[in-house]
């Protein structure tokens, strides 16, 4: 081990894995997005009067292609959504991982913001796999800011702080 730094704490080591498992996670979302697209509109319409109706009258298909009112376009905004957050979530686990403490407030802010959003999709109803999905990652975010507040993780911080501010 190199003198300039210092041995990342399990706890650590596994917040970085279960980011990554969260963005596991929003990617399989995302492909399910294109895949299940005719779901999500379907779910989406039942829940508005003017699509209902349309939907009853002349079918799905109809509705989608002809769009006779402005049918959410779920792929491109979950597909940007997400490369959004993985590139916003890669720069900050570079500085977390390496010890700074403002990284993991960030990253904090991010996950809870997640999480919200995530709650926030459920209540619409979406198709049962992406309520699934929800709530598997609702339950790896607060595994993730568990460990990324475990007092271990807080001594790495600390000690690397320290480390660089004697330097």
């Amino acid at each position: 081990m190199d003198d300039d730094r210092l041995e990342r704490p399990r706890a650590l080591r596994a917040c970085l894995r279960l980011h990554l498992v969260l963005l596991a996670l929003g990617a399989l979302t995302v492909v399910l997005t294109a895949v299940l697209r005719d779901d999500l509109v379907l779910n989406w319409a039942r829940g508005h009067r003017s699509a209902a109706e349309i939907l009853e009258r002349q079918g799905l298909d109809y509705l989608i292609e002809e769009q006779p009112i402005a049918v959410p376009q779920f792929f491109p905004v979950a597909a940007v959504l997400f490369v959004v957050m993985a590139m916003l979530m890669g720069v900050l686990l570079v500085f977390f991982r390496n010890g700074h403490h403002w990284a993991r407030v960030c990253l904090a802010v991010l996950v809870v913001m997640t999480a919200v959003a995530t709650l926030s999709g459920i209540r619409v109803e979406p198709p049962q796999v992406f309520v699934v999905l929800s709530y598997l990652s609702l339950v790896v975010e607060v595994a993730i800011l568990v460990t990324m507040f475990h007092p271990d993780t807080d001594r790495y911080l600390s000690a690397t702080h320290d480390r660089i501010a004697a330097s």
